[in-house]
């Protein structure tokens, strides 16, 4: 899992907190400005400086909660999505780094910076390396501000500012560096359990809950494919004859041939059933299914095992019921017309 996954993933997840930090940063700039109208000299340089820094920093604001809202929504635009949270916290960052230049030129403590390098580092899952960088470089920054500012003045930095300064930047960043590895441990550690949940323990292949998944992205995308569901004939007397274990092998196998043939699309819908979802048209998705029999029939084991199944070509837009339902009559058919065979729905053309 790299970066821009994990950022998005934690944006994903905590979408509602990350807008609600931005409205709150916008209104907390727009009441300054309403302040700065009311009380500030503009006269005055540094007042001008203060001004124009809330207006800079509510209108990025505004840019990034819209920014966000919208690709948010729109998969196709997830990059730039992460892209416009990267760039507005490098932006806080910096610009908080230029309000607390203002107030230490002014006799008072890098508060705001302080508060901003520590909300980042909490709320964005930033990669520590780049969380780093911004710190040192937003901390250089500030204190060439300051020295500019100062230039020819009595206002000096003494040592004791950069010592806590230097122990404030270890330990955000220290701080941010674990809970990135966290955040990124607890999403390594829900992909395996999803990844484990849509698997059926058994033959390794993708479940129904897989399958349901997969089968609405492709309603949603409006794809065009073959419905495959199909059983094991005589699955009964081979568990009753050979015993349990010899049917879990006889299901592995089918999975490992469906699997070579089909591809990743395929899952086990349940008991001695499988379903196959295949992107060429349902003639040769039936002509796939007769070199699954005969694949099957070269096994060197005491039974014959074959399969009967169903085959649906779904380009009607119909919805999953209704695929399912199409490819469960064609496989009753192949069932009622013999075993070992493959029909299609709506002809009588079948495969053995």
């Amino acid at each position: 899992m790299n970066n821009r996954e994990i950022i998005k993933l934690n944006l994903k997840k905590h979408w509602r907190e990350y807008e609600a930090f931005l409205i709150l940063i916008a209104a907390l700039e727009g009441l300054m400005m309403i302040y700065g109208v009311m009380n500030f000299d503009f006269s005055n340089f540094k007042r001008q400086l203060y001004f124009t820094c809330y207006v800079f920093l509510f209108c990025c604001s505004v840019a990034a909660l819209i920014i966000n809202r919208i690709c948010l929504k729109r998969p196709k635009l997830e990059n730039l999505s992460i892209s416009n949270v990267c760039v507005y916290n490098s932006v806080l960052i910096f610009w908080s780094a230029v309000i607390s230049a203002l107030d230490i030129n002014g006799g008072g403590y890098p508060v705001t910076y302080m508060t901003i390098l520590a909300a980042i580092g909490s709320i964005s899952s930033v990669p520590p390396l780049m969380y780093s960088v911004f710190a040192l470089c937003s901390s250089a920054g500030m204190i060439t501000i300051v020295k500019i500012m100062g230039a020819g003045g009595t206002f000096q930095l003494h040592i004791p500012f950069f010592l806590n300064h230097i122990i404030f930047l270890l330990v955000v960043i220290a701080v941010e560096a674990r809970n990135y590895h966290s955040v990124k441990q607890q999403y390594l550690l829900e992909q395996q359990l999803e990844e484990l949940a849509c698997l059926d323990g058994l033959t390794g292949i993708s479940n129904r809950r897989s399958l349901d998944s997969y089968m609405e992205k492709l309603m949603e995308e409006g794809s065009s494919f073959s419905f495959v569901l199909l059983d094991v004939d005589n699955f009964k007397s081979i568990n009753d004859t050979y015993g349990h274990q010899e049917g879990d092998t006889s299901l592995i196998s089918i999975a490992h041939i469906l699997t070579e043939i089909f591809g990743e699309h395929v899952f086990r819908y349940g008991g001695d059933e499988f379903a196959v979802i295949s992107f060429e048209n349902a003639e040769s998705t039936a002509e796939k299914m007769a070199l699954v029999n005969r694949r099957l029939r070269e096994r060197n084991t005491e039974y014959v095992l074959q399969t009967c199944s169903g085959v649906y070509y779904n380009e009607e837009r119909d919805d999953e019921r209704r695929i399912f339902e199409r490819a469960d009559s064609a496989l009753y058919e192949a069932k009622q017309n013999g075993k070992a065979r493959s029909v299609i729905y709506g002809t009588s053309a079948y495969k053995v």
